[in-house]
């Protein structure tokens, strides 16, 4: 069952937006998806337009039982898409001490059913580097990071990387960097060019093409709780793309195992 952490240790890049989009063209495609809320805003969580976090992934984590996760699954009124809510207080995982704490989410999503049950899960991961973050990563099998384009675009894609070689030397030596989504670019922005090209000198094809632009549709998606793909003539763009990114994900590309620090509901239409 392909596990896919959507990461970045900086906050506001848009990872949720991400990974809705990526839930939005599984959707779209039929493929049964699992998303999972790392993030104690549940933003994700909110955005799958579920408001009933009775049973989260702080408890999750917090019974640190194998295949627990499943009991825990809401479905959502997206085809195809449930989700394993968060709310604010999946933030006292983070302190937990105890040994193994950072391997429980791949212990709670080790169910032969689960994987029977879903075809890709998604974990939107919080903007910090911590226990939560690990343990997506060590429950994971591949990492997409995102990024957007502003002057500390190459530095936080190379500390992400420095946490996943920690993450592969220690935990998890098979997990897979999928590549770098380029987020929330405006139109005509000098700025935001030279961003960019900064960031593909750096990450040559390991950066995705395109990028995602930035577009006020996608905000009304997420207001209305709906996918985006359910906005047809709107964001016909913005469908292609998620598309597209789900199309890499299923292909397998990946980043080398090393790597060099990166330089200075009903349709709309």
């Amino acid at each position: 069952m392909p596990v896919v952490a959507i990461a970045n240790q900086k906050g506001g890049v848009g990872k949720t937006a991400v990974t809705l989009g990526l839930a939005s063209a599984a959707s779209a495609a039929g493929i049964p998806t699992l998303v999972v809320d790392m993030d104690p805003q549940g933003n994700s969580t909110t955005g799958l337009g579920v408001t009933d976090t009775e049973f989260t992934v702080n408890d999750v984590l917090y019974a640190d039982q194998r295949g627990i996760a499943a009991e825990a699954i809401v479905e959502t009124s997206w085809p195809n898409v449930s989700v394993i809510p968060a709310d604010l207080s999946l933030a006292q995982r983070d302190a937990d001490q105890q040994l193994g704490a950072e391997m429980r989410l791949r212990k709670a999503l080790d169910a032969p059913d689960l994987a029977e049950r879903f075809g890709l899960v998604l974990v939107d991961c919080q903007p910090s580097v911590g226990k939560l973050v690990s343990n997506a990563l060590i429950a994971a099998t591949g990492v997409l990071i995102v990024t957007e384009p502003s002057i500390d675009a190459s530095a936080g894609v190379a500390n992400v990387m420095d946490s996943i070689e920690t993450v592969r030397e220690h935990y998890n030596p098979d997990l897979e960097v999928l590549g770098v989504v380029l987020n929330k670019v405006p139109p005509r922005s000098r700025e935001a060019d030279f961003r960019a090209a900064e960031l593909g000198d750096a990450l040559g094809d390991r950066l995705w093409d395109p990028v995602v632009p930035m577009r006020t549709v996608l905000t009304e998606a997420r207001g209305a709780r709906d996918p985006i793909h359910s906005y047809s003539s709107r964001a016909t763009d913005l469908i292609e793309i998620f598309d597209e990114y789900l199309t890499h994900r299923q292909e397998g590309m990946t980043m080398p195992a090393k790597h060099q620090p990166a330089g200075p509901s009903a349709a709309r239409s």
